[in-house]
Order: structure tokens, then sequence, then C-alpha cells
């Protein structure tokens, strides 16, 4: 079976073996399986995560067991992640269905509750053999600002992290190159596996250079609605709803070929046991 059950093994891979993991926000059957046939196809490990409004579409029991599912299929390492996640609660429902690792974003609350939350939240996980990931973006009261190496640094010693996100350029469904030097000093400070988020926007060159510093994980979200969109609105002359999932899943997976490979977690999979 291929799905990594705790995402601590999959983190440290990719964190040791210097590539990141495109982490696919998906939310139905064809999303799923569009990702993780691309992977199989690229020899890659893959994440699978789930954002809070898609919980309405897909609950994470339902997706949990359809990703499994998928995963029994291949022979590539696939975890499933909860993207921004709002809390204890949250994150204890994600991890309780099976999910490999969960998010906390604390983004808009004060440090010292964030790391007193954050260090809550991973001792469950940990005890349910998963990860946590937390977010260093802003404490700021929501305002949008670089991350300090200090807090990134504080969050996963103290909140017993295992992987920080971090503000360095990149924003959710925008374009952005990265602050590559100010990324340098976060992984200095850290000295483990650091996430960046609005992933569907980083230059392929940037990639090449945070994969050497520690981004373990990327967040592709935006690339994956923009394609679907494209399909949605040319699909007038389908000859029925089957075409039309054929060419959403074709477009799904020419983006996430293109991630799995500007990231480096191509071919990663045959060093990655998944017994």
């Amino acid at each position: 079976m291929a799905f990594v059950s705790d995402g601590r093994t999959l983190i440290a891979h990719a964190y040791h073996h210097h590539y990141t993991i495109p982490a696919f926000n998906v939310c139905s059957a064809e999303m799923i399986r569009a990702c993780i046939e691309t992977a199989a196809a690229e020899a890659a490990p893959v994440i699978l995560q789930s954002y809070p409004a898609d919980i309405e579409q897909l609950a994470p029991r339902q997706l949990a067991a359809l990703v499994r599912s998928y995963a029994a299929e291949t022979g590539v390492p696939v975890a499933l992640h909860m993207d921004h996640g709002q809390g204890f609660d949250m994150d204890l429902a994600c991890l309780r269905a099976g999910y490999s690792s969960v998010m906390y974003d604390g983004a808009d609350r004060p440090l010292e509750e964030v790391i007193a939350t954050t260090r809550k939240i991973a001792e469950v996980a940990h005890a349910q053999g998963a990860a946590l990931e937390v977010a260093a973006e802003s404490f700021n009261a929501g305002m949008v600002e670089f991350t300090r190496p200090q807090d990134a640094r504080r969050l996963r010693e103290e909140g017993r992290a295992d992987m920080v996100a971090v503000s360095v350029g990149s924003e959710h469904g925008h374009r952005g190159s990265l602050r590559l030097e100010l990324l340098r000093e976060i992984a200095e400070a850290v000295q483990g596996p650091l996430v960046l988020h609005g992933g569907s926007g980083i230059p392929a060159a940037d990639y090449q250079v945070a994969r050497q510093l520690g981004v373990v994980k990327a967040n592709i979200g935006s690339a994956l609605y923009r394609a679907l969109r494209r399909v949605w609105e040319g699909s007038a002359d389908a000859a029925n709803h089957r075409e039309v999932y054929q060419r959403a899943r074709a477009a799904l997976m020419e983006v996430a070929r293109e991630k799995l490979r500007i990231m480096g977690a191509s071919g990663q999979a045959a060093t990655f046991d998944t017994r």
C-alpha cells in the first residue's frame, strides 16, 4: 500500500533528498485521480490536501477513503494533509479520519498563543502518528508580513511543529518571486522542513533554490482551479459528461506533471520505502 500514514516520514525524505513535494488542493474524485495517476507516471511522491471550504464538498472521512483507495493502486508515496486547519477541533477530526498531517493556521493570533496551541496540536498529532505544519506567515492582526526567522524557529522548537510555512514572497493565486535571501536566513534559523503557500505562481528557478534550503512542501491550488475553469468554459461542445471529465482529468494532469518536475519530485519515489 502506497499511502503514507505518518507524514513525518515523507517530510524527512524530501528534506534529506532536497526536493519539494507539491501539495495539491483537491475536493473531487477526478482531482484525486488526476494527481495520483500523474505522480505514479512521474515516479514521484505526492501530497493531496483539503482546504476548510472544500470540506463542505468532500468531508474528511470520505476524502481519506478515496485517497487511500487510489493510492493502493500505485507504487508511489501518497500522503493526505489538512490545509489551513482553523484550530484543534478541525485538525482532530482530520487526524481521526486518517490524515497523514494537519496544519494549524494561527496567523491572525499573537505569537505566544500560536506557540501554545501549536504545541497542544503537535502532541495529539504525534500521538496519532501524524505530522503537524504551522504557519509563520503573520502575527499582526491578519496583516500580510514576511516571516521573521526567529518566529519560525520558535514555532518549530517551542511549538514542536514538524514543518513551518513561511511567507517570503509567494501569494495565494498570484505570481511572485521569492525573497531567497530571507528564505536562506529562515532556513538557517529553523534547521528543519519549511513550506511555501501560494505555490502555483512561484518560478521554476526559485524552486531550484528553495528545495536546497529545506522547502519540502509547496501548496498548489489556483493552478488546478484555473485548469478546471478553462475546461468548464470550453466544453459546450462535449458529447456528454464523461467527455468533460476526461478533458478535466487531462488538464489537471498537465498541471500536476509540471509542478512535480519543477519541484524536483519526479523520480524520487524510487528512493522511498513504501512498505
